[in-house]
Formats: C-alpha cells, sequence, structure tokens
C-alpha cells in the first residue's frame, strides 16, 4: 500500500504559493500600469513637465493653493504616515456577498494607525497596499515638511514625484498630521495631492488581480503535473 510521505519541499512550496496569492490580490502595486498612458503634463498625476514649478519653502504652500498653481516637490526626506486611503474612493462601504456564506463586508476609506508607526502597522498597510495609498511628509529645502499624496508605488521605482496641487487637509489627514505635528514641522492645514484621482476602478482591477492570479495558478499546477508525471512509479 503506498504510503503519502510529509515533504517539506511541498509544505514550503503551498505556502509560498498563498502568499504570492494573497500579495496578487491584495498588495500588488498595479498603479504603474495605469500610468502608462498618463503623459508628460502639468495635470494632476502627470510626469512634471517645464511649466510645473517646484515647492521648495512652507511659507510657499499658502500661496500655491490660493493661485492653483500645479506644484511637485523634490526627493528630501521621506517619513512614512499613519494613514492610508483607497486608491478608489467608490470603493468605501458596505458590500453585500450573495451565495453561499452569504454576508457583508465594510470597507473604510481610511485605515489609521497609531502614531509613532509601529512595524506592525506599516505591514498591515503594506498588506493592503494594492488598494490604499499611504500618505508621507516630504522634506522642503527649509528642512520643514509637507503632507503629500501620492501613488505610492513610487517610493518603489524611484524617480520624480509627479505633479500635483496643494489642496485643504480633511479631517483624517489633519488628526494625522497634528500628531505628527510634536515631532516635525509639518503644516496641518495643506496637503500636495499628486494623485491621479479617477484612474483606478476598484472593480476592474479586481477582476485583473483575479486574471493574474488564476494564470499564475495554471502555470504552476501545468509544471507540477508535468514533475509528478516524470517521477518514477514508487513501489508499494
Amino acid at each position: 500500500m503506498k504510503k503519502e510521505k510529509f515533504s517539506l519541499f511541498t509544505f514550503l512550496r503551498k505556502g509560498l504559493c498563498t502568499l504570492l496569492a494573497l500579495w496578487v490580490l491584495l498588495a500588488a502595486p498595479t498603479g504603474w500600469l495605469y500610468d502608462l498612458w498618463a503623459g508628460e503634463g502639468s495635470g494632476q498625476g502627470q510626469r512634471p513637465d517645464d511649466s510645473v514649478s517646484l515647492l521648495r519653502r512652507q511659507e510657499e504652500v499658502e500661496a500655491f493653493f490660493l493661485s492653483g498653481t500645479p506644484a511637485t516637490v523634490s526627493g528630501g526626506q521621506r517619513v512614512a504616515c499613519p494613514l492610508a486611503r483607497l486608491r478608489d474612493p467608490g470603493q468605501a462601504g458596505i458590500h453585500h456577498r450573495n451565495g453561499p456564506g452569504r454576508g457583508s463586508v465594510y470597507v473604510s476609506e481610511y485605515i489609521a494607525a497609531d502614531y509613532p508607526l509601529s512595524p506592525w502597522a506599516r505591514a498591515v498597510q503594506s498588506v493592503v497596499g494594492g488598494f490604499y495609498n499611504r500618505y508621507y511628509l516630504l522634506e522642503l529645502d527649509d528642512g520643514t515638511y509637507l503632507c503629500t499624496y501620492f501613488d505610492d508605488y513610487l517610493t518603489l521605482m524611484g524617480g520624480k514625484y509627479p505633479a500635483g496641487t496643494v489642496r485643504h487637509t480633511t479631517t483624517e489627514e489633519r488628526r494625522m498630521l497634528e500628531r505628527m505635528a510634536e515631532d516635525y514641522e509639518v503644516d496641518t492645514v495643506y496637503v500636495l495631492d499628486m494623485y491621479r484621482h479617477g484612474k483606478v476602478n476598484w472593480m476592474p482591477d479586481l477582476a485583473l488581480r483575479l486574471a493574474v492570479l488564476a494564470v499564475g495558478g495554471f502555470a504552476v499546477m501545468t509544471v507540477g503535473g508535468r514533475r509528478q508525471k516524470g517521477k518514477p512509479a514508487e513501489k508499494d
């Protein structure tokens, strides 16, 4: 009688496949894909052209807000904030699940963590990073900081920050900045928003993730099946 033996390799492979599936569904950065057609210019979220001004000092922030002048920032020190926001705010709210195991799931527009940001909270934000963007404080030339919001896949790929506009902070953003203002010289009233709102619709984005997962799962099963067929038959 054939006995099934425990295989550490098989266990690790299944665990790795599970982690990969969760990464594809929840955390894989797809924002770069939608930015391929963003182009260059002064529009919010575009690659900045020569008409986009560089915001250098905190004293300039209010003037940029009042004039609505497109702005970007240079690459100073970057500090992760204990707040993340949905890439597509339309995903926020209660979602009902039909069929077996029916129920409802509430999706919050913001995910707030304690400050200072703990390694665990940072990991949680990263796990859902496919649907949420984290806020960052960026250091200006005068040593002060400015709250910014952009598609944070850019922190992985480097390069210049996109064009954006200065706007007033929301209630959640202001609460977060009031806590961080104890350690950083940051204006709690304004945020430089460099995210191209509307570029992501969460439903097609989720469908894309499921399609990638299905193709990857089929490839793994195909390779695994061929390897199993190539093994010599075990004797009873």
